[in-house]
């Protein structure tokens, strides 16, 4: 039997197990997400959530509500932080294994546009998570490498609003996730993150390049014995 492994977040992990059902069900995942939740909140719901469902594991993937100032107020990326950290530190507590999500790309927060520097908080949170989660026992995973574009904002083709994911947006990320919590094969980042790279050479292709490459290697024998 699949040991469950519940997801704890908000409005992204909400409509995570909406839009992705099929794989949340056949992978024992169990989606706790609510709609405009900052990590403060989650924090009070934390081990509620743990205790009810029976989970052995745990994705933590929140933090964008802060950012966008969701309780009225601004909070520095060091305090949220230290708000994801405190969830990972109680989840070791509880003997639940713990995984945690990168905040996804955003150019600006499409319900705030008083927020100025959303990128640079998501990029200054998403860091402290890469170079410090294993401290606080938990595995962090890196959505955002796979969403962004070349300017940092959420692809397009992956967005509703610029920040929220469109189903095809979670399809992209779904092979990551599943790799990162062992129920699935390891994933080629690189390749996850663009789907346009061509596939390694094969059959007749590979023989033309040893073909082409042995007539290079001749030619440059002879050359050598003329001189």
């Amino acid at each position: 039997m699949v040991t469950p492994i519940v997801f704890i977040g908000d409005s992204i992990t909400e409509a995570w197990g909406f839009h992705r059902a099929a794989t949340f069900a056949a992978h024992g995942l169990i989606p706790r997400g609510g709609s405009g939740q900052t990590a403060r909140w989650i924090t009070m719901r934390f081990r509620r959530d743990l205790e009810e469902t029976g989970a052995q594991g745990v994705h933590l993937l929140c933090g964008v509500n802060d950012i966008g100032r969701n309780e009225g107020f601004f909070v520095p990326a060091d305090e949220i932080a230290r708000t994801l950290a405190g969830m990972l530190d109680e989840a070791r507590a509880m003997g639940v294994k713990a995984w945690v999500g990168s905040i996804m790309p955003a150019a600006r927060i499409p319900w705030n546009p008083e927020v100025p520097d959303a990128p640079a908080m998501i990029a200054a949170v998403n860091a402290w998570l890469r170079d410090h989660a294993h401290e606080h026992g938990a595995t962090f995973i890196d959505y955002h490498a796979v969403l962004a574009d070349e300017s940092g904002a959420l692809r397009r083709a992956y967005t509703t609003d610029g920040l929220h994911l469109s189903p095809a947006g979670y399809k992209a990320i779904e092979p990551l996730m599943l790799s990162a919590l062992g129920r699935a094969p390891a994933v080629d980042l690189a390749r996850a993150s663009d789907g346009a790279r061509p596939p390694p050479f094969k059959g007749p292709r590979l023989a033309m390049l040893a073909t082409v490459a042995a007539i290079v290697i001749a030619g440059v024998a002879l050359m050598l014995a003329l001189r």
